[in-house]
């Protein structure tokens, strides 16, 4: 049975965190029940105000998530409305330390690599802005506004590769980041600050280098 529910319009900005939020509140808010079919693709994009990339991406979050799947020549049926009673963010804090480092190693090179293709002059301020409040509270021994400059310097690079879905999983990083650095500066006698990577990266994001960029994250994971 179809949903004659109708979706509010989105506003354009973060369109796809948007479409991923209105949708889980309508499939568990009891509006669907297991087996039904959502409207038809043209119908959701009219109803929503979103193109169909962006509908697509987010409906391909939900069939990996294990609550929608598609078939070909069927349409989009529902097939759970058990909702994970944990967050990503939950996850991180639980799992082992390198499988943490493992997945922010793949998510730092992926950001790093669009930030390049895709960043405004907007974009780069910001990061600017960071990088230069990182190094300033390192000198002034501003321990705990240096780590939050410094998250915030990463953040912003995946902000600036302007997908939302990445920009989410980023900002579920933030947490763990924040207590790896802090447990770094602050426990460890011998830390090294890498300020000169970070301006590396930028001039990297700023020249729009793809390959370099990578290569800078990839040659800092594996110091």
């Amino acid at each position: 049975m179809t949903s004659n529910s109708s979706f509010s319009k989105v506003p354009r900005r973060k369109l796809a965190d948007v479409v991923l939020e209105q949708l889980q509140q309508r499939i568990f808010s009891g509006s669907y029940k297991v087996g039904d079919r959502l409207p038809p693709e043209p119908q959701l994009m009219e109803e929503l105000g979103v193109g169909r990339s962006t509908l697509r991406e987010v409906i391909q979050v939900l069939v990996h998530a294990g609550i929608l799947e598609v078939k070909q020549g069927q349409g989009t049926h529902i097939i759970s409305l058990e909702e994970k009673t944990s967050s990503f963010e939950d996850l991180l804090a639980k799992s082992d330390i390198q499988h943490v480092y493992e997945a922010r190693a793949m998510l730092d090179k992926q950001v790093a690599e669009l930030a390049s293709k895709r960043r405004t002059n907007e974009d780069m301020l910001i990061l600017k802005s960071f990088l230069d409040q990182r190094k300033r509270m390192l000198q002034e021994g501003n321990y705990n506004a240096y780590i939050e400059a410094d998250v915030q310097f990463h953040l912003a690079i995946a902000k600036a590769s302007h997908n939302p879905i990445l920009e989410s999983m980023y900002s579920a990083f933030i947490p763990t980041l924040r207590q790896i650095l802090s447990k770094l500066i602050l426990n460890t006698v011998d830390y090294q600050d890498n300020t000169l990577y970070h301006e590396k990266l930028y001039q990297a994001i700023l020249n729009q280098n793809v390959k370099e960029a990578v290569e800078i994250i990839s040659k800092n994971l594996e110091r």
